[in-house]
């Protein structure tokens, strides 16, 4: 009967650290910006070449057009930075909220929020929407 409980005791403990060792899905949902909440948006990066780098503010209506899509945005699990890496362009969108507050992101086949990058779920439903945006500069 004490095996049985030790047993029981060390599988509990092993589920338990398993469960919280997997990959978790978003801390934050990009359907819940809402618009009057940003103040501006700005969009910088680079053309992956010599001296391509930009910086570029987004217009009230551009900026409006921006969060709408970031509304559609569905977000899956975790990825592991060194898998969600590429070369080349990259386009960066830090979203500045009335209350002082700063958010970046960078999408792509992966979606980058903060530090953490994520599956982009409906990529081939959104991806030519951020191009027309990627092409703004």
């Amino acid at each position: 009967m004490r095996k049985i409980k030790i047993i029981l005791c060390i599988s509990s403990l092993i589920a338990i650290i398993l469960s919280s060792c997997g990959k978790q899905g978003p801390n934050i949902d990009l359907a819940s910006i809402d618009i009057s909440d940003i103040d501006s948006v700005e969009h910088t990066g680079t053309t992956g070449g010599q001296n391509g780098g930009y910086s570029y503010s987004f217009s009230e209506s551009e900026s409006n057009g921006f969060i709408k899509l970031l509304n559609k945005v569905e977000l899956g699990n975790v990825v592991n930075e060194r898998d969600a890496l590429s070369n080349g362009a990259v386009s960066y969108y830090t979203l500045y909220y009335t209350d002082g507050e700063t958010l970046t992101i960078s999408p792509g086949h992966y979606f980058k929020i903060g530090d953490t990058y994520y599956e982009f779920k409906n990529y081939d439903e959104l991806w030519d929407k951020f191009v027309e945006f990627n092409s703004i500069h």
